[in-house]
Protein backbone atom coordinates (compact mmCIF):
# COMPACT_ATOMS: atom_id res chain seq x y z
CA UNK A 1 0.00 0.00 0.00
CA UNK A 2 2.62 2.14 0.85
CA UNK A 3 4.62 1.63 -2.33
CA UNK A 4 1.68 2.63 -4.41
CA UNK A 5 0.89 5.70 -2.80
CA UNK A 6 5.00 6.57 -3.34
CA UNK A 7 4.69 5.79 -7.39
CA UNK A 8 1.82 8.04 -7.36
CA UNK A 9 3.43 10.67 -5.77
CA UNK A 10 6.48 10.48 -7.87
CA UNK A 11 3.60 10.61 -10.75
CA UNK A 12 1.99 13.28 -9.26
CA UNK A 13 5.30 15.37 -8.71
CA UNK A 14 6.83 14.92 -12.29
CA UNK A 15 4.47 17.20 -14.05
CA UNK A 16 6.27 16.41 -16.93
CA UNK A 17 5.57 12.63 -17.30
CA UNK A 18 4.26 10.99 -20.71
CA UNK A 19 2.84 8.63 -19.06
CA UNK A 20 -0.46 7.51 -21.11
CA UNK A 21 -1.56 4.32 -19.40
CA UNK A 22 -1.20 2.69 -16.04
CA UNK A 23 -2.16 -1.10 -15.18
CA UNK A 24 -2.48 -1.74 -11.84
CA UNK A 25 -5.10 -4.11 -11.22
CA UNK A 26 -5.04 -6.89 -9.36
CA UNK A 27 -2.06 -5.06 -7.22
CA UNK A 28 -3.35 -5.64 -3.59
CA UNK A 29 -3.25 -2.28 -3.25
CA UNK A 30 -5.01 -0.54 -0.23
CA UNK A 31 -6.51 3.01 0.67
CA UNK A 32 -3.45 5.14 1.29
CA UNK A 33 -2.44 3.86 -2.19
CA UNK A 34 -5.69 4.76 -3.69
CA UNK A 35 -5.78 8.33 -1.88
CA UNK A 36 -2.37 8.79 -3.81
CA UNK A 37 -4.20 8.35 -7.00
CA UNK A 38 -6.93 10.62 -6.14
CA UNK A 39 -4.24 13.28 -5.52
CA UNK A 40 -2.61 12.08 -8.92
CA UNK A 41 -5.47 12.39 -11.16
CA UNK A 42 -6.43 15.90 -9.59
CA UNK A 43 -3.53 16.96 -10.99
CA UNK A 44 -2.51 14.59 -14.12
CA UNK A 45 -2.64 16.27 -17.65
CA UNK A 46 -0.77 12.42 -19.67
CA UNK A 47 -2.69 9.83 -18.27
CA UNK A 48 -5.40 8.34 -20.53
CA UNK A 49 -5.90 4.76 -19.60
CA UNK A 50 -6.08 3.75 -15.94
CA UNK A 51 -6.78 0.22 -15.22
CA UNK A 52 -7.20 -0.81 -11.41
CA UNK A 53 -9.13 -3.63 -11.78
CA UNK A 54 -9.39 -6.00 -8.51
CA UNK A 55 -8.35 -3.42 -6.86
CA UNK A 56 -9.80 -3.88 -3.37
CA UNK A 57 -9.73 -0.53 -1.90
CA UNK A 58 -11.74 1.50 -3.92
CA UNK A 59 -15.28 1.58 -1.46
CA UNK A 60 -15.64 4.51 0.65
CA UNK A 61 -13.69 7.22 0.92
CA UNK A 62 -10.97 6.29 -1.48
CA UNK A 63 -13.01 5.72 -4.55
CA UNK A 64 -15.30 8.68 -3.62
CA UNK A 65 -12.02 10.68 -3.76
CA UNK A 66 -11.02 9.36 -6.74
CA UNK A 67 -13.86 10.16 -8.62
CA UNK A 68 -13.96 13.80 -7.17
CA UNK A 69 -10.27 13.82 -8.38
CA UNK A 70 -11.41 13.33 -12.02
CA UNK A 71 -14.31 15.63 -11.12
CA UNK A 72 -12.13 18.64 -10.27
CA UNK A 73 -9.54 18.49 -13.35
CA UNK A 74 -11.22 20.08 -15.96
CA UNK A 75 -8.25 19.13 -17.95
CA UNK A 76 -7.43 15.62 -17.70
CA UNK A 77 -6.48 13.54 -20.92
CA UNK A 78 -8.13 10.48 -19.20
CA UNK A 79 -10.39 8.56 -21.75
CA UNK A 80 -10.38 5.28 -19.71
CA UNK A 81 -10.93 4.54 -16.29
CA UNK A 82 -11.46 0.21 -15.18
CA UNK A 83 -12.75 -0.16 -11.95
CA UNK A 84 -14.45 -3.71 -12.78
CA UNK A 85 -14.27 -6.70 -9.95
CA UNK A 86 -13.82 -4.03 -6.87
CA UNK A 87 -15.34 -4.09 -3.51
CA UNK A 88 -17.09 -0.56 -4.19
CA UNK A 89 -19.19 0.55 -2.16
CA UNK A 90 -22.67 2.31 -2.96
CA UNK A 91 -21.19 5.99 -2.40
CA UNK A 92 -18.15 5.48 -4.55
CA UNK A 93 -20.56 3.53 -7.21
CA UNK A 94 -22.81 6.90 -7.25
CA UNK A 95 -19.48 8.89 -7.17
CA UNK A 96 -18.54 7.12 -10.22
CA UNK A 97 -21.74 7.36 -12.14
CA UNK A 98 -22.36 10.96 -11.64
CA UNK A 99 -18.69 11.25 -12.97
CA UNK A 100 -20.05 9.34 -16.09
CA UNK A 101 -23.09 11.77 -16.16
CA UNK A 102 -20.47 15.37 -15.68
CA UNK A 103 -17.53 13.67 -17.76
CA UNK A 104 -19.17 11.42 -20.63
CA UNK A 105 -15.91 11.72 -22.54
CA UNK A 106 -14.29 8.99 -19.38
CA UNK A 107 -15.64 5.54 -19.89
CA UNK A 108 -16.15 4.13 -16.36
CA UNK A 109 -16.16 0.69 -16.32
CA UNK A 110 -18.09 -0.70 -13.65
CA UNK A 111 -19.44 -4.05 -13.06
CA UNK A 112 -23.05 -4.33 -13.64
Amino acid sequence: DAAGAAMAGVLRENAETRLRELYLGATGMGPTAASGFAALLRSNLSLEKLDLRLFPALGGPPGVALAEALRENAETKLRELNLQITDMGAAAREAFEALQRTRPQIVVKLDS
